[in-house]
């Protein structure tokens, strides 16, 4: 499993925009906000800048299509939720994310391997929702695409 702490990866996309200096200390959701700041992007560039974003930090920190077939990767994330014994398979794996009662925000999780916050388990849907609502979303036409995005997300 990687330790969590600060890491290049989520660094790696800001450096992309010249005259960005990107925040170690800061969150996803911070350095983003101050780059669409920056730039001036207006809502639905800022929205389709954000979701790239997200999924490519996502990616890069937690792996893309070639990591989704290995049984370690989807145990590891299992344990980073809070899951108590890791499943035994992929399938039991995703069966495990997938529960109800598994909330977790997908920015939290980047946050968690970026900058060494905590991960950040609901307790109810309602606590999960008003966190995620705030800027946190996900598009869920994009959450087919990545195997361990769509075993985590949930409808708002």
């Amino acid at each position: 499993m990687t330790s969590p702490g600060p890491t290049k990866e989520v660094s790696d996309w800001f450096a992309a925009f010249a005259n960005f200096t990107y925040d170690p200390g800061s969150g996803l959701k911070s350095n983003f906000e101050r780059l669409a700041t920056q730039r001036g992007w207006g809502w639905k560039l800022r929205r389709k800048r954000w979701t790239v974003c997200q999924t490519n930090c996502f990616a890069a920190l937690y792996g893309g299509v070639a990591e989704e077939s290995k049984l370690e990767k989807w145990q590891d994330l299992c344990r980073e939720v809070q899951i108590a014994d890791s499943p035994k398979s992929i399938t039991d794996c995703k069966k495990a994310l997938g529960r109800r009662d598994v909330l977790v925000n997908l920015v939290n999780l980047i946050d968690h391997r970026s900058i060494g916050v905590a991960v950040i388990r609901f307790k109810n849907y309602r606590a999960f929702q008003a966190y995620t609502i705030d800027g946190c979303i996900y598009p869920r036409e994009l959450a087919k695409e990545e195997g361990f995005i769509k075993a985590l997300l949930r409808k708002l």
